[in-house]
């Protein structure tokens, strides 16, 4: 019978705003055959609004990823992962949505609403009969992260991904050669800081269609009057769509340079994969799929960061002419690909559809060529390095130390001299 162990971890301080982390979970997945010398760890990253312990996480993904790759099947359920649990109409909302409409919607309006869908159409409805099918970016609805998290945007789940992979290290006698983590969008993204933090740690990160920095739409929403969130549904007897934006409700401010939540430079370039600096030479070799269309993450900053990762890391990169049509803002679930092969990486997935490609499809294409590749030897990771890494961010450094008890402190100090 197929193993699966549920963990729960004291998580890591939250070391820039301060707030409460509550305990944090993760979920195993062990091969059907058990656990034998050459057996790595997976480590399967949802985006938002995912869950790792979700029914096909739990009863498709990491069993067939666990017997697949010969691996204990790892899913995370990070500092955030509960985007968008809660959609809100503020008195803000009203009075912009008022003000720029001629109208007078008002919270009775909503008294009747069963659920976000309703929530949107009760907006829809009020302004369709003039004409209107998409609503000003000013009048933004506001959502909230779910379990009373923020979205820390890539630094506190990539910690709490590290720490899990420490504790799996610690209690089962795995293969450290064979330390893997996917994901895809901002899922993709933490993978890639992953590589970024713990750059002797990981074999192989692979990642389709990942962010490549911070983005302040996402983070300071009701600062900023760009589109954090798009939802977009028909409209009953008609061949138009309705569409609105909504925004994350987050403690980040960018006008208030003396708040504790000032969303800083230094803020910026811990969380950027594309921030000129020195980086060490890894053996980590990343698998990086995107489309050259993709109306998120610009191909060409993926150009960039594929550029300055081959500086000290071996990258197998795949630009997809096209994947067809347009995705939701962080809407995880459209799959990305490439297929260019300049600097001499090969063309190591065949031309997709990415907009049916599944998990599964892309990973056992990995597999295929994992298989060609000799199985690293055990060796030494950032956690058994005892490694020390130090992040100049500016006015911040950031600082990370793993020990080879398989534990991880991360701190933050303001810079000499500042």
């Amino acid at each position: 019978m197929r193993e699966t162990v549920n963990l729960t971890l004291e998580a890591h301080p939250d070391i820039e705003l301060g707030r409460e982390r509550r305990p944090l979970e993760a979920f195993l997945t062990f091969p059907e055959a058990g656990i034998n010398e050459d057996t790595g760890i997976f480590l399967l990253i949802d985006g938002l609004g995912g869950r790792a312990n979700s029914q096909y996480q739990s009863d498709e993904l990491r069993p067939f990823v666990a017997d697949t790759f010969n691996c204990v099947a790892v899913g995370v359920n990070y500092f955030g992962i509960a985007r968008n649990e809660v959609l809100n109409i503020t008195p803000e909302f009203l009075y912009n949505f008022n003000r720029i409409y001629g109208l007078n919607l008002s919270l009775e309006s909503f008294k009747l609403v069963q659920g976000e869908d309703d929530i949107y159409r009760v907006i829809a409805e009020a302004v369709i009969g003039r004409g209107i099918t998409s609503v000003d970016v000013r009048c933004q609805p506001t959502l909230e992260t779910g379990r009373g998290e923020y979205q820390s945007w890539g630094f506190l789940p990539a910690i709490d991904c590290l720490q899990v992979v420490g504790e799996v290290l610690k209690t089962y006698p795995l293969n450290p050669g064979r330390i893997m983590a996917y994901g895809s969008g901002y899922g993709g993204y933490i993978a890639l800081l992953l590589g970024k933090f713990a750059p002797h740690t990981f074999s192989v990160i692979m990642e389709r269609g990942a962010y490549c920095r911070s983005e302040l739409k996402h983070i300071a929403c009701g600062e900023v009057m760009e589109e954090d969130y798009i939802y977009s549904f028909a409209i009953r007897f008609s061949d138009l769509r309705f569409t609105i934006a909504a925004g994350s409700k987050n403690p980040w401010t960018i006008e208030d340079e003396l708040s504790l939540a000032y969303f800083s430079d230094s803020h910026r370039r811990i969380r950027s994969l594309l921030a000129e600096g020195p980086r060490m030479v890894s053996p980590t070799r990343y698998y990086i799929l995107h489309a050259e269309d993709d109306d998120i993450v610009p191909v060409a900053d993926k150009d960039l960061l594929v550029e300055r990762l081959r500086d000290y890391a071996p990258v197998y990169y795949q630009r997809v002419p096209g994947s067809g049509g347009e995705r939701e803002v962080l809407d995880d679930s459209v799959v990305k690909e490439e297929n260019g092969k300049e600097n001499g990486a090969k063309e190591l997935f065949p031309l997709l559809d990415l907009n049916k490609a599944s998990d599964r499809d892309l990973l056992q294409c990995l597999s295929q060529v994992e298989q060609d590749e000799s199985i690293p030897e055990k060796r030494d990771t950032d956690f058994t390095l005892n490694s020390r890494y130090v992040f100049d961010c500016g006015e911040k450094h950031y600082e990370f130390s793993f020990a080879d008890s398989y534990g991880l402190q991360v701190t933050l100090r303001d810079k000499p001299g500042i």
